[in-house]
């Protein structure tokens, strides 16, 4: 007999076997003997096994249900956190385009301030340029003048054309004084147009130190004062370095020193070799230099108490180029109320072949 699945697709043999009652083990065949009693137990055992089924579906339904409650959690702060920092983005965007904003305006700012800093320097380079063309053309036109006035004044006091009234001389010293002040301002407007226009061109020789050192301090040394002049220079020290160029290192010095020295003072010139160089020093006992002026006092123009004791604040400056020119170093140490010594050096060999300075 062939066994059919129900309506359900469920297998009645099965079933059968579930309730004890299998068509072929089951002796004395009670499904033929007893259908309604077979299918009364049918239907037990399959009550029984849809219960069972249905209550495992309900565990895991419950076991399901305990599980997606903590992923619902999660979604929800994940949501949130992504709200969060969606909102925290947009701020952030937002910023940024105001700084991007802020900073093209400081771009716009900072280039409009690079043209107007660019076209004042075209203005400030065109004026030094004019001033220092305006420097060379009047310096030179005054110095030709002044050299006349210079050679005569120097004639009548040499007597050499007749002797000079004692009432007389005291003036005739009066004018040559200042005409050598006047000479040798008109000497460092010169200087300073020619640096400036890098026409400096020396001839190197061979100069005794100990010789021209004694001209250079009769040039300088003021008649109102009295003052101590020491030299200590080793008779046989030769320089090389271009003449004129060293007699305006020495004057420049040598006149700051004497004009800040009061009455009494003391000013000293040493020099000797130092390694390949020669070391030469001017002390003075005079005003001394504030500490913080002293990086300033080798700029063109600059005085430490301007205009108190004249000059043009340029003396330092050419003195400072002509040493480099030569190839040496110069600078300063100073004490407030205890005076002042310049330092500078120059090497024992910067000549080139031609005969011309060194600039390595």
């Amino acid at each position: 007999m062939a066994i059919r699945e129900n309506a359900g697709g469920v297998n009645s043999e099965r079933f059968v076997e579930a309730a004890g009652q299998g068509l072929t083990n089951s002796p004395g065949n009670t499904w033929l003997r007893n259908p309604i009693a077979f299918m009364s137990r049918f239907k037990s055992s399959f009550r029984f096994r849809v219960n069972s089924t249905f209550k495992s579906i309900g565990s895991l339904a419950r076991a399901l249900s305990q599980m997606t409650f903590p992923l619902k959690e999660s979604r929800s702060d994940l949501e949130k956190k992504v709200e969060e920092r969606t909102h925290q983005l947009g701020a952030n965007v937002m910023e940024l385009n105001r700084a991007r904003t802020s900073a093209l305006k400081m771009l716009d700012e900072l280039q409009e301030a690079k043209r107007e800093l660019e076209r004042v320097n075209r203005e400030l380079k065109e004026t030094h340029e004019t001033k220092m063309k305006f420097i060379g053309i009047a310096s030179h036109e005054l110095k030709t003048p002044l050299t006349a006035i210079k050679a005569n004044i120097d004639f009548v006091l040499s007597e050499k054309g007749g002797g000079i009234p004692e009432n007389l001389k005291s003036y005739l010293f009066t004018i040559q004084r200042n005409t050598n002040r006047i000479q040798m301002r008109m000497d460092q407007l010169l200087d300073l147009s020619r640096m400036k226009s890098d026409l400096l061109l020396f001839n190197r020789e061979p100069i005794l130190l100990s010789e021209a050192i004694g001209g250079y301090i009769s040039e300088v040394t003021p008649v109102e004062k009295r003052l101590s002049i020491q030299v200590g220079i080793p008779p046989s020290l030769v320089i090389d370095a271009d003449r004129n160029a060293l007699h305006d290192i020495f004057i420049n010095l040598l006149s700051n020193a004497f004009k800040f020295t009061a009455d009494g003072g003391q000013v000293s010139i040493l020099a000797g070799p130092k390694g390949q160089s020669i070391l030469i020093e001017i002390r003075d006992t005079g005003m001394g230099i504030p500490e913080d002026k002293l990086q300033m006092i080798f700029d063109e123009f600059y005085q430490v108490e301007s205009g108190k004791h004249g000059g043009t604040g340029l003396g330092l400056a050419i003195a400072k180029r002509l040493v480099e020119e030569h190839g040496g170093k110069i600078w300063v140490k100073s004490r407030l109320g205890k005076g002042s010594t310049f330092y500078f050096t120059l090497p024992l060999s910067a000549e080139n072949e031609n005969g011309k300075v060194n600039r390595s």
